[in-house]
């Protein structure tokens, strides 16, 4: 026994040693494992036995001349006592560390041991710092067969909740950093209380060694009085370092926030300017289209109200149908890409019967025109910009240069199988479109199908900003608004139809917010309504 108490003290003594030394925490751990696995391979007592053994000095001093007592067990952790009712608070399960823990919560909320892989992963995880308490005890607790234990963690499901928060994209790093800061105070006031629990550790140590014998009485008080001074101040030295870390982190944080800032006030400037001048080419048009207008004042008061683009193009081979006709070969996309999204439709005319008497109002280059003639469906478009016709009439399609309200005006009842209208309706006022639906209602036959598309608005990217990229738009027309529309003049079986959804969404993960994010910003768009003339 005299020989294991020696032991002790020269065990004692290579703690005050290294203390005064710079410590390497890695290699002390691996020095750690690396002598308690010698030790249980030679049979000798491990780490926990010699953890018992000090505890029982500290607790039962004897004098070195009697034979000591049966040294009694002892625990650094609390014994775990399962609870009969299955029910259980979160912080009765907290107060254990390391494996003691994970064995600990397999017992309360699996009720049976661990499993090697279990503990082994799990103890990996938290020992690395990726998982805390709480996400080993959320892992167990809603795992089907904790599911299944149904044991009742009171306090768990707002703190797992919280750590799975920090898991969202961009919110969950944010949600995180903001935790951090204001638990810094915590931090710091249990840096101080393991200090005070250090000091004790090290003042019972002291009086452990006070009862090794008379003859090392003071040895033994002046050393213990050593390594608590310097367990003290190396604590203190932590401490100030760990501070001043975080301070710099902070301080980073902060510069971090004001180079946003600055770059995010940069990015408004340029919007602002860009839209300065659009407005301003807006303005020119709009003064050149009054000039127009003051040129027609002996024509009927219905031309001159006509719509923006009627008036833009109404001169033949004038330069405004060059540069709108420019304009929609740059912004409109290629003819393949067109000609595929309009595919949608055709299901429509094939269920419909429609093979003939087919007008596209507002063709354009005439891309649906050329689908339906490939698809054996005749069909003529309408088309103001004179530029725009010749492009039409270049690929053998058949292309009225006239204003629709006056070329529907002058055809007879019921001569129509279908209308169509692809980004035509916000380009025309709002008395404009009614009229025009008032005339596709008289010229449609019985079950005559009307389709008009047009950007949708619901995606904030086209509504609040692609939208106006094109000076002739008036407005962006809200989809349940044109149905309402359609319906009250006339039109049956109307229908919204959500198209061109853009690609790459970040928000898949079926968050609420990442849903409401998808839906502000990756939503389709475009949107079709269509109609039919009741039988």
């Amino acid at each position: 026994m005299r020989n294991a108490r020696v032991r002790k003290c020269k065990q004692v003594k290579f703690m005050a040693e290294t203390i005064d030394s710079e410590i390497d925490v890695a290699q002390l751990i691996a020095d750690i494992r690396a002598a308690v696995a010698k030790r249980e391979a030679e049979g000798r007592k491990s780490l926990p036995d010699v953890s018992i053994e000090l505890e029982s000095l500290l607790s039962n001093p004897v004098d070195v001349q009697d034979k000591p007592a049966e040294l009694s067990p002892i625990r650094l952790q609390a014994e775990f006592v399962s609870s009969a009712d299955d029910h259980y608070h979160v912080n009765d399960l907290l107060k254990y560390h390391d494996h003691i823990f994970i064995w600990n919560a397999y017992r309360a909320i699996l009720k049976r041991e661990p499993d090697g892989p279990g503990l082994e992963g799990l103890l990996e995880k938290l020992r690395s710092g990726r998982f805390n308490k709480i996400d080993v005890l959320a892992a167990l607790r809603y795992s089907p067969e904790g599911r299944s234990m149904n044991v009742q963690i009171d306090g768990l499901a707002r703190p797992a909740a919280v750590r799975k928060l920090y898991r969202v994209p961009v919110l969950g790093y944010l949600l995180e950093m903001i935790v951090g800061v204001l638990r810094l105070p915590s931090m710091i006031r249990s840096q101080r209380q393991f200090e005070e629990y250090a000091t004790a550790q090290a003042e019972r140590l002291a009086g452990h060694m006070n009862q090794l014998g008379h003859t090392n009485f003071r040895a033994a008080e002046t050393f213990s009085r050593q390594v608590s001074e310097s367990l003290s101040r190396k604590i203190e030295q932590v401490a100030e370092e760990h501070r001043q870390a975080l301070e710099r982190q902070r301080e980073e944080l902060r510069e971090e926030h004001r180079k946003l800032a600055e770059l995010q006030q940069q990015q408004a400037l340029s919007l602002w300017r860009e839209q300065r001048e659009i407005i301003g080419h807006i303005s020119k048009l709009r003064d050149e289209l009054t000039a127009r207008l003051l040129q027609f004042n002996k024509t009927s008061k219905a031309e001159a109200s006509s719509s923006l683009v009627d008036e833009l193009i109404s001169t033949d081979g004038s330069r405004l149908d060059d540069l709108l006709a420019s304009f929609t070969e740059n912004f409109r996309g290629s003819r393949e890409e067109i000609k595929e999204g309009l595919r949608f439709y055709l299901p429509l005319f094939k269920s419909a019967g429609i093979s003939r008497d087919v007008l596209d109002v507002g063709c354009g280059r005439g891309e649906w025109l050329e689908l339906l003639k490939e698809e054996g469906i005749e069909a003529r478009g309408l088309e103001i910009n004179g530029a725009l016709c010749e492009q039409v009439r270049s690929r053998n399609l058949e292309v009225i240069e006239r204003d629709a309200l006056r070329y529907l005006r002058g055809l007879s009842a019921a001569t129509l199988n279908a209308v169509t209208g692809f980004h035509l309706i916000e380009h025309l006022s709002f008395e404009t479109f009614v009229e025009l639906l008032d005339e596709i209602q008289r010229t449609l036959r019985p079950n005559g199908l009307v389709i008009f598309e047009t950007p949708n608005p619901k995606n904030l990217v086209v509504g609040a900003c692609n939208f106006y990229s094109d000076p002739t738009h008036l407005k962006p027309l809200f989809p349940e608004t044109i149905q309402f529309i359609m319906s009250r003049r006339g039109f049956h079986d109307t229908r919204v139809e959500y198209l061109n959804p853009p690609p790459g969404s970040p928000f898949k993960d079926g968050s609420e917010i990442s849903q409401a994010l998808d839906s502000w910003f990756y939503s389709p768009r475009d949107f079709a309504v269509i109609g039919h003339k009741a039988s």
